[in-house]
C-alpha cells in the first residue's frame, strides 16, 4: 500500500486530506508541524509528502528542501498547499523541488485527482 505524508497545522484541513487518502485507497501519515515531518521522514517513507506552506517549525519550502536533499526521498512526489498567492512563492517552491502547489481553497477532488496522478493510481 502506497504511503503518503501529510503536515498540516490545521485539524479540520487534516481530516480533509485524510478523508480524500482514504478514498485514495493510500495510508497517510499525519503530522501537525515541520519539526516533527524531519523526526519522523525515515520511518515513515513516504510514496508521496503533501506539505502545508505555512506550519509551525520548518515551514513547506525547508520540508521540500530537506526531502530532496534526503538520500531514500529525494525522487517522491510533492505537492506543496498554500494559501498564498504570490508567484514568487510558488516558483521558490517549484525550483526547491515541490512538483505541485496547490492554492488554498481546493476542492478534494481535484487534490485526489492530482495525488492518484503523482503516484500514478488507476482513477
Amino acid at each position: 500500500m502506497k504511503r503518503v505524508l501529510v503536515a498540516d497545522d490545521e485539524p479540520v484541513t487534516l481530516r480533509l486530506h485524510q478523508m480524500v487518502l482514504r478514498q485514495t485507497g493510500v495510508e497517510a501519515a499525519l503530522f501537525e508541524d515541520g519539526d516533527s515531518v524531519l523526526l519522523e521522514m525515515d520511518s515513515v517513507a513516504p510514496d508521496l509528502a503533501v506539505l502545508d506552506y505555512q506550519l509551525p517549525g520548518k515551514n513547506g519550502l525547508e520540508l521540500v528542501a530537506a526531502l530532496r536533499a534526503h538520500p531514500k526521498l529525494a525522487g517522491i512526489p510533492i505537492i506543496v498547499v498554500t494559501g498564498y498567492r504570490e508567484l514568487e512563492l510558488k516558483e521558490a517552491l517549484l525550483e526547491a523541488g515541490a512538483n505541485e502547489v496547490i492554492i488554498k481553497p481546493f476542492s478534494p477532488r481535484m487534490l485526489r485527482s492530482r495525488i492518484e496522478s503523482l503516484l500514478m493510481l488507476p482513477a
